[in-house]
């Protein structure tokens, strides 16, 4: 009888594992699928996008024209950018997930913290973002488009109302599509959608993802045209005698990066006080006689955002003024540095203003990113770093192209901390494939040292910040808390909602020499509530106990609820990528 049972259950597991995997080959056939057509839709969107914010820079470039002929001139301009400001106002008050870059946003979605609403948040995003930089703030379109992208994969997931694993899936998809159409860079795309957003490169990822910034980039280059976004060639390579001082660019690099991270806390904290400050006086004059009168007070509304757009257009429209080339983006600047065209004083000056002004624009809370804006600083420090070479030690300025690339890659690695991005981002920018040793090194080097004096990576940073200005649920609060085991204390939600929440298959690998290589499943102690429901090994399939032991190379499958997300991708952060250096 033992005998039969055994049999019996051997053939129930054989025929299981002929279903799953033939399952699993029909769901990444149609991930591919979906993956192409979202970015297909995404790569249109962008397109339009970049059009329209190429339109608004022409706008602003004639408004600042106008204002400086002085007279009435510059106060029509003026009351232009007022407009701009409540009409931004307006659109974060109908949606107000559109604030700031949107990658936070779409991070806290793919660890359970979020749910954007998809249908308020594509139309203001891109009528936000357009109308803030046409106003001339120093905004990039980058992040803008990770979140649109994010948020048209999560719309096709729920016009087909697919699954979470599905959803989250699409939005990755989404996610690397904008990157891809906003830069011209598909691999980047990619390659940031799993090294930042869904923290996974299993290939059930990896596959769609690629498919989907591949269609978005062909789609966008169609509308646009193959020009690389930073249109310059580098006529000498950097020579292996000067890399010494490739060393010393990412320890500068890796220390600016820091203070552009703290420097951009401060400027929220600015904005923050500026908003309640201006918040304050205007309700003291309009309810002296009446506290339901205030323009904060009447119908609940807050008005302090309205106050921080405003600041935000007034400091644009002194900067018409004071130094108009600091307004935008900047990202044409990138070219004029890599052909010398800017002195070693004349670089020192624009590095100072446009930092400060890129920083302010953002701390604003106004949409948009802060990718391109950082690489515009990472040009200008290279490129005065350059200056510095030559006035110094008399290195050739030849290489100065060589040091803007070099300045971008290494300043990306040292906020953003996805040094492999930065590398591949760069070179699909530039067209260069001869500098690769060197920005590898650069952006190692860099990224050390903002490691090493304790800097956070910005997205965290901003997601953090995000999380502290909201109430969140106990499940949430167990997520985002570091300093105390989360996963072991029993859960504060009652059966009703933990049976109505969604669940989600996530990917882990077990990295040879990490924590679980070797061990039991038992030792993983995911979530209450979590499963692996399946491991993979070469071209076999197994269906895990809590007894079974992993080994270097395998593939799990973990179901868990949309709360448990987070912790889980923590988990398997923890115990299967990183190396111990222990031996057993």
């Amino acid at each position: 009888m033992t005998e039969k049972n055994t049999g019996k259950n051997k053939a129930e597991g054989a025929r299981y594992r002929v279903r799953n995997v033939a399952r699993r080959e029909h769901f990444q056939r149609r991930m591919i699928l979906e993956g192409a057509l979202v970015g297909g839709v995404t790569g249109t969107v962008i397109a339009l996008f970049r059009l329209a914010l190429n339109n608004g820079d022409v706008i602003r470039n004639r408004m600042v024209e106008f204002a400086r002929t002085g007279g009435s001139h510059s106060l029509v301009v003026l009351g232009i950018l007022m407009v701009l400001a409540v009409l931004i106002y307006l659109l974060l008050r109908w949606a107000p997930d559109i604030s700031g870059s949107g990658i936070p946003q779409v991070e806290g979605e793919m660890k359970g913290l979020e749910d954007q609403c998809w249908w308020r948040v594509l139309p203001a995003k891109l009528l936000g973002c357009t109308l803030a930089i046409g106003g001339g703030l120093a905004l990039g379109r980058e992040g803008p488009s990770i979140q649109i992208g994010g948020m048209l994969g999560k719309a096709c997931a729920r016009i087909r109302k697919t699954n979470l694993t599905e959803e989250r899936l699409l939005m990755t998809c989404g996610a690397g599509a904008g990157l891809a159409a906003a830069f011209g860079a598909p691999l980047a795309g990619a390659l940031f959608s799993l090294e930042e957003l869904h923290k996974n490169f299993s290939l059930e990822v990896l596959v769609p993802t690629m498919v989907s910034t591949a269609v978005a980039d062909y789609v966008a280059v169609n509308i646009i045209g193959l020009t690389p976004v930073f249109d310059f060639s580098i006529t000498e390579k950097l020579p292996l005698r000067l890399y010494w001082s490739v060393l010393a660019l990412g320890l500068i690099l890796g220390a600016f990066g820091v203070l552009y991270n703290r420097t951009l806390a401060a400027m929220q904290d600015l904005f923050d006080g500026i908003g309640r400050l201006v918040d304050k006086a205007v309700s003291s004059v309009f309810t002296s006689g009446d506290a339901a009168a205030g323009p904060s007070g009447r119908h609940g509304r807050d008005r302090k955002p309205l106050y921080k757009m405003i600041a935000a257009m007034l400091m644009a429209f002194a900067a018409m003024f004071l130094y108009p080339v600091v307004l935008g983006s900047g990202s044409y600047l990138v070219a004029m540095i890599s052909a010398g065209r800017f002195t070693l004083g004349a670089l020192a000056i624009l590095l100072v203003w446009k930092f400060f002004f890129s920083t302010a624009s953002f701390g604003s809370g106004s949409p948009g990113g802060i990718f391109l804006p950082l690489l515009v600083l990472g040009a200008l420090t290279g490129g005065l770093y350059s200056r510095g070479l030559s006035a110094l030690l008399g290195v050739d300025q030849v290489y100065i192209a060589s040091f803007v690339i070099l300045g971008m890659a290494g300043y990306f690695a040292a906020i953003v901390r996805a040094p492999i991005t930065g590398i591949i981002l760069i070179t699909e920018m530039t067209g260069d494939l001869s500098s690769f040793l060197s920005l590898t090194f650069i952006s190692v080097v860099a990224y050390m040292v903002a490691d090493t004096l304790g800097g956070e990576p910005v997205y965290e940073q901003l997601l953090n910040r995000r999380l502290e200005k909201r109430k969140l649920t106990p499940q949430e609060e167990d997520i985002v808390e570091i300093d105390r085991p989360r996963y072991q204390k029993e859960r504060t939600v009652d059966k009703k909602t933990r049976g109505r929440e969604r669940r989600a298959i996530i990917f882990g690998d077990i990295h040879t020499g990490s924590y679980m290589d070797g061990r039991q499943v038992m030792d993983l102690e995911l979530p209450p509530g979590a499963l692996i429901t399946s491991v993979r090994r070469g071209d076999r399939e197994l269906i895990p106990g809590g007894r079974t032991r992993l080994l270097g190379g395998d593939v799990i499958e973990v179901l868990c609820r949309r709360s448990d997300i987070g912790p889980a991708q923590d988990i398997l952060e923890k115990k299967c990528h990183m190396l111990t250096g222990e031996e057993e």
